[in-house]
């Protein structure tokens, strides 16, 4: 049993464990509600447009779709934005600004309690100058790294660069956050509308959640507030982000967020079997985006 009692457990083919639900009652706190819709599973609801395709429990993780920011040469004011709830953050070990596009500067602003700021430039001059190795190496193609604990950030792009002198092979721009191991780069996504047709749902990024923004040490004094309440769970340090997760103890499996969630008399091998497993499950799912 992943979900709380009496709620719905799947959407589709994905599986929702609480604290994240669907339903009143049936989640946590605001941020982990979620809605289904034609068997499709969205961050509070499709006006949000952040579908969310894997959630883990084990690394706090969960893998959305994020808006895409687009600017044409003949249309210079492209932008997207994105909030997040107060449990979730923007991850920035696993995602990357990115930009697409030749003569193409594109800023990201954000908030983490402090104003955050990225950018990254590419430049190709002809067509023959973009880098066709899959890699965002400044050509065509860049990448850089983003600031911990984002909360919102919004992209735009430098008005002083333009598509309007490469229109002929690259008349549109384009600039995301995006799971850094999942995109690779095509030079054809610089031609015509592909890239939009074959993203036109958005890309996958990756926000880390936790079950509260203390640490454990505090968490514990707040029992009416403690996230941890299988008697076999343990309360730990979050990897990826402020704050702290649940986990099962050794030899038991399941929903340590959960009432007797943690079950069984497992070996501590099965447990980390269990971690591989949910692993495996989250690249597959994930890959499957990609051939939509």
């Amino acid at each position: 049993m992943m979900a709380k009692p009496g709620c719905r457990e799947k959407c589709g083919n994905l599986t929702i464990p609480y604290p994240f639900g669907i339903g009143l009652g049936c989640y946590y706190d605001h941020g982990f509600d979620l809605s289904c819709e034609d068997n499709r599973t969205f961050m509070h609801n499709s006006s949000s447009l952040m579908e969310i395709y894997d959630i883990s429990l084990l690394t706090g993780q969960a893998r959305v779709t994020t808006l895409i920011a687009s600017r044409c040469y003949n249309d210079t004011s492209g932008w997207a934005s994105t909030s997040t709830a107060r449990f979730f953050t923007l991850s920035s070990k696993a995602n990357k600004l990115t930009a697409v596009g030749c003569n193409t500067l594109a800023f990201l602003g954000g908030f983490n309690e402090h104003r955050a700021a990225a950018g990254c430039f590419s430049m190709c001059l002809d067509k023959q100058s973009v880098d066709r190795s899959g890699q965002c190496s400044g050509m065509g193609c860049c990448q850089t790294s983003i600031a911990s604990n984002l909360t919102s950030f919004n992209i735009t792009f430098d008005e002083r660069y333009d598509n309007s002198e490469v229109q002929e092979f690259n008349p549109c721009s384009y600039a995301f956050v995006v799971e850094e191991d999942w995109f690779k780069f095509e030079a054809s996504y610089l031609e015509g509308n592909n890239f939009t047709e074959k993203f036109k749902d958005g890309v996958p990024a990756v926000l880390d959640w936790v079950a509260g923004r203390t640490y454990c040490d505090e968490a514990v004094k707040n029992m009416s507030s403690y996230a941890c309440i299988s008697k076999n769970s343990q309360c730990i340090k979050s990897p990826n982000a402020i704050g702290y997760l649940c986990s099962c103890n050794n030899g038991f499996a399941g929903n340590p967020y959960l009432v007797d969630g943690c079950q069984g008399n497992f070996p501590l091998l099965h447990r980390f079997h269990q971690n591989s497993m949910e692993s495996d499950l989250s690249k597959q799912k994930f890959t499957s985006f990609s051939n939509m």
